[in-house]
């Protein structure tokens, strides 16, 4: 059982990956491998985008390439071209030999992993409490957000046409109104035997 974790951001999918976790649930996190792959994938990321966007050590400025990939549509899908074939190949290698397990990725779509997923648990939380959150969290501001919600408009735009099992998760509230559909959820891995209480 692979169970897909999305949603778009502050919407609770890192929330729910914790969760899964404390009950023993194998979680990969996709959007760190993206930092991973940043990495891993350097030499190629200068040549796309140019020395601009090292540090003064010599690594990949996450900020530095944020800000030329957010402005461009077609520099942000040079850097997935990149980025993504590496990703995916961590999530199959990873899920081979779990039983059951969970991949959080906002760009569960976008990655072409909707179809290794069995289930998908799909984060939603309205626009002005996800500007709250990120104000809170990240203290970042609501232009900023916008911007970064701008860029994941395409999140939920085909999970529920993909065929797959799709449950909503409404996180408009407090975190026991979240940890309670979690643990329904959970309660029905149980029932179905894909994981032993």
């Amino acid at each position: 059982m692979v169970i897909g974790l999305t949603g778009k951001s502050c919407a609770g999918k890192d929330e729910g990956a914790r969760f899964l976790s404390s009950k023993g649930i194998a979680v990969i996190d996709v959007d760190r491998l993206g930092h991973e792959a940043l990495a891993v994938n350097r030499d190629r990321l200068v040549a796309a985008f140019g020395e601009g966007i090292l540090d003064a050590e010599g690594n990949v400025n996450r900020r530095a390439l944020g800000s030329i990939v957010f402005s461009s549509h077609e520099k942000l899908e040079i850097l997935n071209g990149i980025s993504h074939p590496w990703m995916k190949e961590k999530v199959v290698s990873f899920i081979k030999d779990k039983s059951v397990c969970a991949v959080n990725c906002a760009l569960l779509e976008k990655m072409d992993l909707v179809n290794l997923c069995d289930e998908i648990l799909y984060f939603y939380a309205p626009l002005d409490i996800r500007i709250q959150r990120a104000e809170k969290r990240d203290g970042i501001g609501r232009e900023a957000f916008l911007r970064r919600n701008e860029s994941q408009n395409e999140i939920g735009t085909t999970l529920f046409e993909s065929g797959k099992k799709v449950i909503t998760i409404l996180n408009d509230s407090d975190k026991e109104y979240l940890y309670r559909q979690l643990a329904s959820y959970y309660d029905t891995l149980l029932s179905r035997g894909y994981i032993y209480g």
